[in-house]
């Protein structure tokens, strides 16, 4: 969830950026607050009480005002007024973003980032189709989005709800349950409740996966992405192409992974054959903030460690089974296949990524895609390993 996060903002939004964040106090959002701050930002909290719920909304105001000042961050409370004779969705994202406004122009502060998932997506774009939408509409919740003086950005739309309960428990996160999220006369918990697990049952297992990715087609059209033509091009190739292309993939597949180890300069210059790459590593006494590629797996990348903490002997490998390391963030380790899974990268990619590994053996750097949190660089590190990655051609 972490990279996923990560790889959304970089352009857009790369720490330091001033944020402010709508945190609800449910999951999603406390979510999204926490791994916003474990990737070096210091957002503006922003929570507007309805005051639908009466107590429990003013339980939710008390827990974001709390989880704030916990984590030492700015926050800015709004309430309604008074308690509303009913309630409408419409009315509620108008007030809500009516307080996102009046913040923004106190402060300053001139991006939004919300914490809506990629479950949020695929029940939109059904909840548009019931509905009746045109190409617009199907597009679904736009990652980013001008409202007026706000750019909104949405970091976690590729992000499912499954991921940010594990995110959650992994990290022992207290969040809030909205009791209305399951009350039936609203369409949206109709939809999420009962149609999507009859759709799942009884038509498309993956359903939600395929509204999700309908969304991200879309919306590429209508924005007149590169990719769109792409994904037009492929559709647009002979049986004599594919089946050529299907060489090419075959024959990537049964490529050998790399073995061997190599031992690492430091400080210094290491060329790797094996991975068709350089690495460039110094240690200085000041700190200095790491260059990073945005694009995964790039292999052509810069990033820092402490360097007391990882040591002077590095190694350079590949995966081997039964790999473990502590992905930063994350507060244990996990088997660095199932790190391969959740980053979705191919089983036949998998032993062609290089590991950087400390001096007591542990992966410190899952090179193009993430550090290991033991080795990230603290208010207490007095000495910065850097290390630069490129490909030799």
């Amino acid at each position: 969830m972490l990279s996923k996060i990560k790889s959304v903002l970089a352009i857009a939004a790369p720490p330091g950026t001033p944020l402010l964040v709508g945190v609800s106090g449910g999951p999603d959002s406390v979510a999204l607050l926490h791994a916003l701050v474990t990737l070096g930002y210091r957002p503006h909290v922003c929570h507007y009480n309805h005051r639908w719920r009466g107590a429990d909304s003013d339980g939710d105001e008390e827990f974001v005002r709390n989880l704030a000042r916990q984590l030492n961050l700015p926050a800015t409370i709004g309430r309604a007024r008074r308690k509303p004779s009913k309630c409408s969705e419409a009315d509620a994202r108008r007030a809500r973003f009516a307080f996102f406004e009046r913040v923004a122009k106190q402060t300053g502060i001139s991006m939004l980032v919300l914490a809506h998932t990629a479950d949020d997506q695929a029940e939109t774009v059904l909840l548009r189709l019931i509905r009746g939408a045109g190409l617009e509409g199907l597009a679904g919740i736009w990652p980013d989005r001008r409202l007026g003086r706000l750019l909104v950005l949405r970091p976690m739309l590729g992000v499912w709800r499954r991921e940010v309960l594990r995110y959650l428990q992994r990290h022992r996160l207290a969040y809030r349950e909205d009791v209305t999220n399951r009350d039936p006369r609203w369409l949206r918990n109709r939809v999420r409740e009962h149609l999507l697990p009859l759709l799942e049952r009884d038509y498309n297992p993956r359903i939600r996966e395929t509204l999700w990715r309908t969304a991200e087609i879309v919306r590429a059209e209508v924005a007149a992405e590169p990719v769109a033509a792409e994904r037009r091009a492929i559709r647009q190739l002979s049986f004599a192409q594919i089946e050529t292309l299907r060489r090419v993939l075959r024959s990537e597949k049964q490529a050998k992974p790399v073995v061997g180890q190599w031992r690492v300069r430091v400080p210094g210059r290491t060329r790797v054959a094996a991975f068709g790459l350089m690495l460039e590593t110094n240690v200085t006494s000041t700190r200095t903030r790491p260059v990073r590629r945005p694009a995964k797996n790039a292999i052509a990348a810069v990033e820092c460690f402490d360097a007391d903490a990882i040591g002077d002997r590095l190694w350079v490998r590949a995966w081997r089974a039964g790999d473990r390391f502590q992905p930063l963030g994350m507060s244990g380790t996990k088997k660095l296949q199932d790190f391969f899974v959740d980053e979705k990268i191919p089983r036949a990619t998998r032993g062609h990524i290089p590991l950087l590994c400390a001096a007591d053996g542990r992966i410190a750097w899952v090179v193009g895609y993430r550090i290991a949190e033991p080795f990230k660089v603290t208010d207490h590190t007095r000495r910065i390993l850097r290390v630069r990655v490129r490909p030799t051609g």
